[in-house]
């Protein structure tokens, strides 16, 4: 995915979250944008931005901010505390195709021409997801 792609069509703000708590009753958890968790993580990365109540500033000053951006492991924490909690929240997520020797990306293919390439699975600094669904990506 080009960085031009990651944008999402609905960024919700405070003023709307009031709507979605009385729609509780259907989710707490919506996801707003993202791609699903690909099975091998040497071959993407996941950038997190978690909307909710208690967000530091209001959505579209959050979303795809690189000063709130959360690794995997912090998305993973974070949602299943909101989900134990039930507090409604919504989940944006974009990714980016690492630098890895065992992914099978040409670099030099056109599809990745733009893209920003994230570092290799073992040269990633976040820290590793140890239990949940999206175990071992960072």
């Amino acid at each position: 995915m080009q960085d031009s792609e990651c944008s999402p069509c609905r960024i919700i703000r405070f003023a709307d979250i009031e709507r979605y708590q009385k729609m509780s009753n259907v989710s707490l958890c919506w996801w707003m944008y993202g791609n699903n968790i690909h099975p091998v993580p040497a071959h993407y990365k996941y950038d997190w931005w978690v909307f909710w109540e208690e967000s530091p500033v209001d959505g579209d000053e959050l979303i795809f901010n690189e000063k709130y951006r959360m690794s995997t492991a912090e998305a993973s924490a974070l949602y299943g505390r909101l989900m134990n909690a039930k507090i409604v929240f919504f989940m944006y997520n974009r990714k980016r195709p690492r630098q890895d020797p065992a992914n099978p990306f040409d670099p030099n293919a056109e599809r990745w021409r733009d893209v920003t390439w994230a570092p290799s699975l073992a040269d990633d600094p976040d820290p590793v997801v140890i239990e949940g669904a999206w175990i071992g990506h960072k």
